[in-house]
């Protein structure tokens, strides 16, 4: 590219139209966040669950209330754990059978959300969320507003991404 001063520049944006290659100490959690996540209610049928996981692919449902407050989230191992105690993840409730979970104790979100995930604000910079991602070694992150309604998710891979596109990897 040639800037207006007739130098040739670099194209700092990424493929799509995306972020610039801003340095990683200027950065939000904002600029990299997906707001498009979906949230579920705690009454939501666990059946939704299954059906999000074998459709969608393993990304999180976020646990919210009415008013889109935060609650938790349901990972593909929090299912697992309900549907198949064999597999050594060990849990509050454990649930042998798929109909079990469906039509007993465990039959909503609430009963298998994990609570204390780990959430940041809009303005949190990214190389804090890179330290709890390592720290916790958990894929992603919820992003939370001050009063506490979710408003995006960041994922570690997005993350990788822009570490790519910056040269920082």
């Amino acid at each position: 590219m040639t800037g207006e001063d007739g130098q040739r520049t670099e194209d700092t944006r990424q493929p799509g139209g995306g972020l610039s290659a801003q340095g990683i100490d200027t950065i939000t959690t904002s600029d990299l966040m997906r707001s498009d996540f979906e949230r579920i209610l705690p009454e939501t049928p666990i059946d939704h669950c299954i059906t999000h996981f074998s459709r969608r692919g393993c990304r999180d449902l976020v646990v919210i209330d009415r008013e889109g407050h935060f609650l938790g989230v349901i990972t593909p191992f929090d299912l697992l754990t309900q549907l198949s105690p064999i597999i050594g993840v060990r849990s509050r409730k454990k649930s042998g059978c798929i109909e079990c979970i469906i039509r007993g104790d465990a039959s909503i979100a609430e009963d298998i959300m994990t609570r204390q995930h780990i959430t940041v604000h809009v303005d949190t910079p990214v190389t804090e969320a890179l330290r709890l991602l390592e720290k916790y070694h958990h894929p992603d992150l919820v992003v939370v507003d001050r009063q506490g309604v979710a408003i995006g998710v960041v994922e570690i891979c997005t993350l990788i991404a822009h570490l790519h596109v910056i040269g920082n990897i």
